[in-house]
């Protein structure tokens, strides 16, 4: 098992888990339901990360076959904080096959080092609310909530009672 910078070849499985994975957030949360042509944006998207000074794409291999992948990106904050960039970790996937092996575990230690290296101080990530998996699997790494979004459906939003 090895962890190793993405390449070209890899897109094509990466994207294949970076859909499935957006297709069980749509089912934890129908907001999240992606749409037709997805796949050809987070094709862009992971491409992007291969060339970029500002992204990374890791990928998890065992006996040459992609098992898992870590896609994050340097992003720049409001002018308005101290803080001016932070890392993001967009996505981790490992095949279930694959996980409690320590995989996300290398994941993170390479995109700390990733991060560090750009003088990056703070990582971010969103996980969804409904995603208990997700928010404990985080929490293990210190990651811990610094702020709370909320949503209404316009036809629901409640004005009459303020």
């Amino acid at each position: 098992m090895r962890i190793r910078k993405g390449k070209l070849n890899d897109i094509d499985q990466v994207t294949k888990y970076g859909i499935n994975m957006l297709k069980l957030h749509a089912e934890l949360d129908p907001y999240f339901t992606p749409v037709e042509d997805a796949d050809i944006m987070y094709r862009k998207f992971l491409k992007s990360c291969l060339s970029s000074e500002d992204r990374l794409l890791l990928v998890a291999e065992d006996k040459n076959r992609v098992v898992g992948y870590a896609a994050a990106e340097i992003q720049a904050r409001s002018p308005i904080f101290k803080v001016s960039k932070n890392g993001y970790i967009n996505d981790v996937f490992v095949e279930e096959e694959y996980r409690k092996l320590g995989i996300a575990t290398k994941f993170l230690s390479e995109l700390n080092e990733w991060f560090k290296s750009r003088s990056i101080e703070h990582i971010e990530l969103s996980v969804i609310s409904k995603n208990a998996v997700g928010k404990k699997a985080w929490a293990r790494f210190g990651f811990d909530s610094f702020e709370i979004k909320e949503r209404v459906e316009i036809k629901n939003i409640n004005i009459e009672q303020c």
